[in-house]
């Protein structure tokens, strides 16, 4: 009797702790939602940082389309230049890789102090750079003005334009990132146009003060982006450092095998990009190669918002991460059949289907961020990683792409390397879903036996 007394009485103080904890638990539950109703309130605000973001985020990836027009006029005038081929696509490839490597630095930065101040920072660097681009007079100065300092600038205004959604959305975080593409898209799909005009009118030199001034303007947007998370209080500067770092993103293994992925794939895809104007005046000398950039970029802004506001109600039925996986599968395909493409009509068809696809990748950077690190506030750190996973192989894809037309004075084998390539990593990340899915409910169950287990041994079973 005193035994089982004793055993009741164990029962009774376990019954006791666990409803205190459920109370202790539902009171911070209660001020988590309080804090998340204040933090995330889906509008309002919100939708004016969505245009704002909307412009860089045109800006930013515009630039990169762009920079196939003046891959084309590096080309020209600098024809009796040695290596001049490969120099043209190394620069624009460096460029991008560099904002990829600082996209990292830049989302510390904003930690320790604010996507505002980064966003201003990136948008000056930036702007002084083109407009030291138009003073240059070698080629291989473009390296240092184009491929470094305007690739650090892009980086700091490409975290902070990032980084900024997440303060003001959650459940409509796919619904802003793809209005955020859209509007991006509209200047995608415009800035060619006046830069084509601008190139074939006045030169190089005029074009990248034309630039200069587009790049000026987001200093002026980013005033909008007022952070509104919490940051934890009372830290020292060593413990805020080890926060921005967000190692803990490291521990997530879905996050990393989509980085992985990215680091494959991206040798490929920026060949499309940076040298398909130059391929396309090759091959189709008849037609402007404008006309691919303005295309390209049209069905880009078009697939993002539908595939932003689709992500919507696709997660609750299965993971982000797989759109991406479908983006490199099929953008590998159509890659590798390129060179096939002997019509103009069918060629044009290509570039459709391409810039559908690339919508699609960049409508889900930041949700799949989100996502596979569980919460908003890594989610910063989290496209930092992202970033920096395919800066060495976005630098090294346009640029072997460029020597391998000098070595065989033709595309084709650039086109069907990056095409496989993109396919390898599409069929890694399947792989890798099956392989991590697989641990994580072996890991589960057996979570589950132990919790089963210690509960049997307290009440006595």
């Amino acid at each position: 009797m005193i035994e089982m007394r004793h055993d009741s009485n164990k029962i009774f103080d376990l019954d006791n702790q666990s409803k205190i904890a459920k109370v202790i638990e539902s009171d911070f539950k209660d001020q988590t939602k309080k804090e998340d109703e204040f933090v995330h309130r889906d509008g309002g605000w919100g939708w004016l940082v969505v245009l704002c973001t909307g412009y860089c985020f045109g800006i930013l990836i515009g630039m990169c389309n762009n920079y196939a027009l003046i891959y084309v006029e590096l080309e020209r005038v600098y024809n009796g230049t040695e290596n001049h081929v490969t120099y043209a696509g190394w620069i624009g490839s460096m460029s991008i890789g560099i904002q990829y490597i600082f996209c990292v630095f830049g989302s510390i930065l904003i930690d320790l102090f604010s996507p505002l101040k980064i966003g201003i920072l990136g948008g000056v660097i930036s702007s002084l750079s083109l407009f030291s681009c138009a003073f240059v007079k070698e080629i291989t100065i473009y390296f240092l003005t184009y491929g470094f300092l305007f690739g650090i600038g892009q980086s700091f205004l490409l975290a902070s334009t990032l980084s900024i959604l997440p303060h003001y959305f959650d459940k409509r975080l796919s619904l802003a990132n793809g209005i955020m593409n859209l509007i991006g898209s509209i200047i995608i799909v415009i800035l060619p146009i006046f830069t084509s005009i601008i190139i074939n009118t006045y030169g190089l030199k005029s074009t990248f003060f034309f630039l200069t001034a587009l790049n000026a303007v987001p200093i002026i947007l980013v005033l909008t982006f007022k952070s509104r998370l919490p940051k934890p209080k009372d830290l020292t500067l060593k413990k805020e450092l080890k926060n921005s770092l967000g190692i803990d993103v490291l521990k997530k293994k879905m996050f990393v095998a989509w980085c992985f992925m990215t680091f494959i794939g991206k040798f490929g895809y920026f060949i499309p990009i940076l040298n398909i104007d130059h391929y396309a005046k090759l091959a189709f000398p008849d037609k402007p190669p404008v006309i691919v950039n303005i295309v390209f970029s049209t069905f880009a802004g078009i697939s993002g918002i539908a595939f932003g506001k689709l992500g919507d109600y696709t997660i609750k039925y299965f993971n982000h991460v797989h759109y991406h996986t479908f983006v490199y599968l099929s953008y590998g395909i159509v890659q590798v059949f390129i060179p096939f493409a002997a019509d103009y009509f069918w060629f044009i068809v290509q570039i459709v289907i391409l810039g559908i696809i690339d919508g699609i990748l960049l409508a889900f950077i930041v949700p799949i961020s989100v996502d596979l690190v569980g919460c908003s506030k890594l989610g910063n750190q989290a496209i930092g990683y992202y970033h920096i996973s395919m800066s060495a192989t976005a630098i090294a894809g346009p640029a072997v792409a460029g020597r391998l037309y000098e070595v065989y004075n033709s595309y084709d084998i650039a086109f069907y390397l990056g095409g496989i390539t993109s396919i390898i990593a599409g069929l890694i990340m399947v792989a890798f879903y099956f392989i991590i899915n697989h641990y994580e409910k072996k890991k589960q169950k057996g979570e589950e036996v132990v919790k089963l287990n210690n509960i049997n041994r307290i009440v006595g079973f």
